[in-house]
C-alpha cells in the first residue's frame, strides 16, 4: 500500500511538471538498479536500459510497472489541450521505448512457475493494457509508438495457456478487440483463432456451456465473442472449416445450461453478438453485390439453427422460483426476452414465413403436451413476429393455432394454466388482429374468449386491449353483433366483474362496432344504450358526493383502497365518454365524396332530434360532474379531451356538438377553475375546426372566444402566475382568430355602410397608435432578454421577432437604439461602443440567419464573456 501511494505521488509530480522529469521510466529503473536516487541530469546518458533491468529484482520491477500503468491511466483523465497540460502527451510518448523495454524484460525470462514471477507478469499485462488504451490518443496525434506496443502481443497470447495469467491476458485481449480492434494485426487474429479452437480451449468451452459460470469461464466466453464481433464480416463471408467451427461454438453459447441472468451469465453477451451477426447478414443480403454469393446459404443456416432453439432460453422458471430471484435479475430476464424478440424479428428477413410456421408448431405441440411454460415461451416468440408478417402469407399457420383447442383451454378456470401463459396467449389475439380482419369466421370465438376472461384481474387489461384492437379493426364485420356486445358488457357491469380501466377500453371497442351500423336510428339507439352505463356511473358518483355512507359494489372500489369514491367514479365516467367518443369517430380510411370533397360518413338526416337529445345528455353529464368537482384538474383535462374528440370530424355526430354549445360551455369557464389553460387550448382547437367560413354566427363565436381569453388574461396579476394559460394564449389557433379579427376590420373599412366604416376607421387609428406604443416596448423586452436577461436556450426563439421587426418596421433602429442605451436592459459589461456595433450589425443583416450568431455573442458579452465585434 505504501509503495502504491508513493507511485501515485510520482505520477502526480510528472503530470504537473513533465519537463522536470522527461525520462521518468529510465530514471526509476536506474535508481532501482543502484538502490540509490539517480539525479535527473545523469539520465541523459545512462547505460542501455536493457542492461540496467538485469540488475533490478522482481519486486522493484513491479514497482516501476505500477508507476508506468498509473501514469497513462491518470494522463487519460486530463484535458491535454488545457494550457497547464500542454506537452504532457509528448512527454509520455518519449518514454514509450523504455516502457516497452521494461515489459519485454518482464516477459523475456519466460513464464516461470514461481508465484513472484507470475505476479510480475500479470502486472506487466495490466500495464500493457493501460498503454494500449492510451496509445489511441497518441495515434490521433500521429505518434508512431503503436508498432512498439504491438511487439508485446505474442507473449500475451501465450499467457492464455497459463492458468495464473489467463484472467489478465483475456481481459487485455477482450478490451482491445472491443475498443481498439485496429491495434491487432492479422497475425494476432490468426493466432487467437487457433488458440480458442485448439484442444486445450475445448475444455474451457465445454465447462462453460455445461453451466460453469465462474469468472474465468465467463471471461473465456466473452473473449470468444469479442473476437467474433471484431471479425463478424469475415465470419459471415468465410465458408472455411475454421470459421464454421468457430460460429458453431459461438452459437453454442446461446444454449448454455441454466436460466439467463440468474444462472447463465454468458447468454446476454452471446445474444448481442448474434444480433449483430444477423443485422450484418441482412445488410449484406440486401446488397445487390452479395445476393448470389455462396456464403449466404452457410451464414443463413447458422441463423436457422440458432432461432430453432433460442426460444427455450425465454421460458420462465416456475412462478415460485422466479419470485425468489433478485428484483434486478427479474427485470434483466424480461429485458433479455425482449432482446430475443428483436433477434427473431431481424431473423425473419432471412428465414421468412418458415419462422412463423415453426413457432406455430411449437405452440400446438406445447399445448398438446400440457407444458404450459413452454407454451408461454412459444406464444411469446410467435407474437414477436406479428409486426414482420405482411398480408396473408402466414394465414395457414396462424389458422392452425387459432382453430386449435387453444381458445377452449384458455377459457378453463382451473388453476393448471399459469396466469402468465394465459396472458401471453391472449395477447396473441391483439398482435394478429389483421389476421382476424381477413379470417372473420374466427372472430366470434376469439372475442368470446376475451370477454370470458375479463373478470380475471390479471387478464382484464390485456383482454380489454385485445377486444379494443379487434373491434376497431373489424368493425364492419361485427356491426350486426352490436346487441350481443351490449348484452355481454351489461352482464359484466351488473355483476361488477369488470374494472374501470377495462371498462374504458371495452366501451370504446363496442362504440366502434356500433358506429359501423348502417341505419342512423338503430345506431343512435344502440349508442344511447351504451351511454346508459356511463349515466349510471355518473349517478353513483353524485350519490356518493351527497351521501358519504354510499354503499358501492364497483369492482375496482372493492379491490383497491380508493379514498374518494365519488371522485373516482366521476373520472371513470368521463374517461368512458372519451373512449366512446374516440370509438365513434369516422375511420381514417373512410371514402371521400369527390363531388363535395367531404368524407362519406353518417349525416343523421331525419334523426336530428334524437341526435341533439343524445348530445344534450352528454353535455349534462359533463356539466354535473364539473359542478360537483370544481377543483379537480383531472376532471377539467378529461372534459377538454371529450370536446376534442369531435373537433376533427367533418360531419354531424354525437360528439360533434353544435358550435354554440361548445362556445357557451367554454365561455362559462373562469377563475377559480383549475388549469384554465386547457380550456383555452381546447378553444384554439375548436376555432381551427371551424375553418374560415364567413358565417355570421361563427364570426360571433370567434369574437366572443377572443374576448373571453382576453378577459382571462386581464385577470392575471402577472403572466408567470399561470404559465400554462399565458403559453396557450399565444397558440396559433388564437393567433388565427386575431388575424381574422383584423381582416374583418379591413373588410368593414372597404364596405359601403357609413356607420361600420366609421367604426373601422376609429379602430385602425387606435391600432396605428398601439403599434407606435408597442414597438418600443417590444424592442425593450427583446433587448432585455438578449442583453443577458434570457437563457442561452431561448436566444434562437428571441431572435425571430427581432429579425421580423428589423425587416418590416422602419422605426426599428430608433426603438432598438433607445432600448440599448437603457442601463436596465443591458448589463454594464457591454460598452456603449459595443452596443452601437451590435445595433449597426443587426440592422445591416436585415433579418437574415446570421442575426442569431450576433445575438448570441451580444448575450455572452452581457453575461460577462469577452468578445469583440468585427469592424
Amino acid at each position: 500500500m505504501v509503495v502504491r501511494k508513493l507511485t501515485s505521488a510520482l505520477v502526480a509530480f510528472f503530470i504537473h511538471f513533465p519537463n522536470l522529469w522527461p525520462d521518468c521510466i529510465r530514471s526509476l529503473c536506474v535508481s532501482m538498479s543502484s538502490s540509490s536516487p539517480w539525479p535527473v541530469e545523469i539520465t541523459a546518458v545512462p547505460p542501455e536500459i536493457s542492461t540496467i533491468l538485469w540488475d533490478v529484482d522482481s519486486r522493484k520491477l513491479q514497482t516501476v510497472l505500477w508507476f508506468a500503468g498509473s501514469l497513462v491511466e491518470e494522463a487519460g483523465k486530463i484535458d491535454a489541450n488545457a494550457s497547464k497540460h500542454l506537452g504532457i502527451y509528448e512527454a509520455i510518448a518519449s518514454n514509450i521505448s523504455d516502457v516497452v523495454a521494461l515489459m519485454s524484460h518482464c516477459f523475456s525470462a519466460g513464464f516461470s512457475q514461481t508465484s513472484e514471477d507470475r505476479s510480475l507478469q500479470g502486472d506487466c499485462i495490466k500495464t500493457l493494457q493501460s498503454w494500449i488504451l492510451f496509445s489511441q490518443r497518441l495515434a490521433a496525434r500521429g505518434d508512431e509508438t503503436i508498432p512498439l506496443l504491438r511487439s508485446l502481443i505474442p507473449p500475451v497470447l501465450s499467457a492464455l495457456s497459463i492458468a495464473d495469467l489467463f484472467e489478465a491476458a483475456a481481459e487485455l485481449l477482450s478490451d482491445t478487440l472491443l475498443n481498439y480492434s485496429g491495434f491487432l494485426l492479422e497475425a494476432h487474429y490468426e493466432a487467437l483463432f487457433s488458440l480458442l479452437l485448439e484442444d486445450s480451449a475445448r475444455g474451457r468451452y465445454q465447462r462453460l456451456v455445461d453451466g460453469d459460470f465462474d469468472f474465468e469461464s465467463v471471461q473465456f466466453g466473452q473473449l470468444m465473442l469479442a473476437l467474433g464481433d471484431s471479425k463478424v464480416q469475415l465470419l459471415i463471408e468465410n465458408t472455411g472449416d475454421r470459421s464454421q467451427d468457430f460460429l458453431t461454438r459461438l452459437r453454442g453459447l446461446l444454449h448454455a445450461q441454466g436460466y439467463p441472468i440468474s444462472d447463465d451469465r454468458i447468454f446476454v453477451p452471446a445474444l448481442e453478438f448474434w444480433s449483430t451477426f444477423v443485422e450484418t447478414l441482412v445488410d449484406c443480403m440486401c446488397s445487390d453485390d452479395h445476393q448470389a454469393q455462396p456464403w449466404v446459404s452457410a451464414a443463413s443456416s447458422h441463423v436457422v439453427e440458432l432461432v430453432s432453439g433460442i426460444w427455450r432460453k425465454v421460458i420462465f422458471p416456475p412462478a415460485q422460483d422466479f419470485a425468489e430471484w433478485d428484483s434486478s435479475d427479474r427485470i434483466a430476464f424480461v429485458d433479455a426476452r425482449k432482446d430475443v424478440a428483436d433477434l427473431l424479428q431481424s431473423s425473419f428477413t432471412i428465414i421468412g414465413s418458415r419462422l412463423v410456421s415453426s413457432f406455430a408448431d411449437l405452440v400446438l405441440s406445447s399445448l398438446a403436451s400440457g407444458h404450459w411454460l413452454e407454451l408461454e415461451a412459444a406464444a411469446y416468440c410467435l407474437g414477436a413476429l406479428a409486426d414482420c408478417v405482411a398480408g396473408d402469407i402466414c394465414d395457414e399457420s396462424l389458422h392452425t393455432v387459432f382453430s386449435s383447442p387453444l381458445f377452449h383451454t384458455l377459457q378453463q378456470t382451473d388453476s393448471r394454466l399459469p396466469p402468465r401463459t394465459r396472458q401471453t396467449c391472449i395477447l396473441l389475439l391483439e398482435r394478429y388482429a389483421e389476421f382476424f380482419e381477413r379470417e372473420t369466421a374466427s372472430l366470434p370465438a376469439a372475442l368470446t374468449l376475451l370477454f370470458s376472461v375479463l373478470p380475471d384481474a390479471a387478464l382484464a387489461g390485456p383482454a380489454a386491449k385485445s377486444i379494443q384492437r379487434l373491434c376497431s379493426s373489424s368493425q364492419q364485420s361485427l356491426a350486426s353483433e352490436s346487441g350481443a356486445f351490449l348484452d355481454q358488457y351489461s352482464m359484466l357491469s351488473t355483476r361488477q366483474q369488470i374494472d374501470c380501466a377495462a371498462s374504458e377500453r371495452v366501451l370504446g371497442a363496442v362504440a366502434s362496432v356500433v358506429y359501423a351500423i348502417p341505419d342512423d336510428q338503430e345506431r343512435l339507439r344502440y349508442l344511447d344504450t351504451l351511454l346508459s352505463f356511463v349515466r349510471q356511473d355518473v349517478s353513483d358518483s353524485l350519490r356518493a358526493t351527497s351521501s358519504p355512507g354510499f354503499e358501492h359494489s364497483h369492482r375496482c372500489l372493492v379491490e383497491h383502497d380508493v379514498s374518494n369514491v365519488a371522485e373516482h367514479l366521476a373520472l371513470k365516467s368521463l374517461r368512458c365518454l372519451v373512449s366512446i367518443g374516440k370509438g365513434f369517430k369516422a375511420p381514417v380510411e373512410a371514402p371521400i365524396d369527390i363531388e363535395t370533397d367531404r368524407l362519406q360518413v353518417h349525416a343523421y338526416a331525419g334523426h336530428r332530434e334524437l341526435l341533439l337529445e343524445i348530445q344534450s345528455g352528454i353535455i349534462t353529464m359533463i356539466q354535473r360532474l364539473q359542478q360537483s368537482f370544481p377543483d379537480n384538474a383531472e376532471v377539467v383535462e378529461t372534459i377538454c379531451t371529450i370536446f376534442r374528440t369531435g373537433f376533427s370530424e367533418s360531419e354531424a355526430g354525437p360528439f360533434v356538438f353544435p358550435p354554440d354549445v361548445v362556445a357557451n360551455y367554454l365561455l362559462q369557464q373562469g377563475p377559480p377553475t383549475p388549469r384554465l389553460g386547457l380550456f383555452v387550448s381546447a378553444a384554439c382547437s375548436f376555432i381551427s375546426s371551424l375553418g374560415k367560413s364567413p358565417d355570421g354566427g361563427l364570426d360571433l363565436i370567434r369574437s366572443n372566444l377572443f374576448s373571453w381569453v382576453t378577459r382571462l388574461l386581464q385577470q392575471l396579476p402577472e403572466p408567470d402566475s399561470d404559465t400554462e394559460l399565458a403559453q396557450i394564449f399565444l397558440d396559433p389557433g388564437l393567433s388565427g382568430s386575431a388575424e381574422f379579427f383584423y381582416l374583418f376590420a379591413l373588410r368593414v373599412l372597404d364596405g359601403r355602410e357609413p356607420l361600420p366604416k366609421a367604426a373601422a376607421a376609429d379602430f385602425w387609428r387606435a391600432a396605428e397608435t398601439a403599434t407606435g406604443q408597442l414597438g418600443p416596448l417590444l424592442a425593450r423586452s427583446l433587448i432585455k432578454n438578449i442583453g443577458g436577461g434570457g437563457a442561452r436556450s431561448e436566444l434562437d426563439k428571441l431572435s425571430e421577432p427581432l429579425k421580423k421587426m428589423i425587416s418590416q418596421h422602419s422605426k426599428s433602429r430608433s426603438w432598438l437604439g433607445d432600448a440599448l442605451r437603457d442601463e436596465h436592459c443591458v448589463g454594464y459589461q457591454v460598452t456603449q461602443q459595443d452596443r452601437e456595433a451590435f445595433l449597426k450589425k443587426v440592422i445591416s443583416l436585415r433579418g437574415s440567419r446570421a442575426t442569431n450568431q450576433v445575438v448570441r455573442e451580444f448575450w455572452l458579452a452581457a453575461r460577462g464573456s469577452k468578445f469583440a465585434y468585427a469592424s
